[in-house]
């Protein structure tokens, strides 16, 4: 089983299409190359799902893209072949819940495996928080039963 589809919002008219910088089958609409680095951050290739329909409710409403300048800098780095979307990657709140839940139940070696993974992104650093609590909590656990 591959990558989900990738799903995006059309930066001239905000209806959904396939691909970052492909033709939007609603206005036909195809990005420029000046527009492919805001086109490839309104899509799931750079975004959560969630994050996606809060772009997409601001182009209806017309309200300019202003992503940051690391964010920029990071499609642009993707456009040109020299990094993936990974480098943003953070857990939402579902996943949060389940890689604690992974992490309490079977062992904390879970969170850091992901830790490891995802060590240059925001996930990396989630994951890492996650691991660290999960040990302090086997920790006392272990000490509570030698007592």
């Amino acid at each position: 089983m591959g990558d989900p589809p990738v799903r995006s919002a059309c930066l001239r008219c905000a209806g959904w299409k396939e691909l970052p910088l492909g033709r939007c089958p609603g206005c036909g609409h195809v990005p420029r190359a000046s527009e492919a680095p805001l086109a490839l951050l309104a899509s799931t290739r750079m975004l959560s799902e969630a994050d996606l329909d809060e772009v997409q409710r601001r182009l209806a409403q017309g309200t300019a893209l202003q992503p940051s300048a690391a964010r920029l800098a990071a499609a642009r780095a993707i456009l040109r072949g020299e990094s993936d979307a990974s480098s943003l990657r953070r857990f939402n709140h579902h996943e949060l819940g389940l890689l604690a839940l992974g992490t309490l139940l079977l062992t904390p070696l879970l969170a850091l495996a992901f830790a490891f993974t995802y060590r240059d992104a925001p996930a990396g650093r989630q994951a890492l928080a996650l691991g660290a609590a999960g040990l302090l909590v086997d920790a006392a656990l272990f000490a509570w039963a030698l007592f």
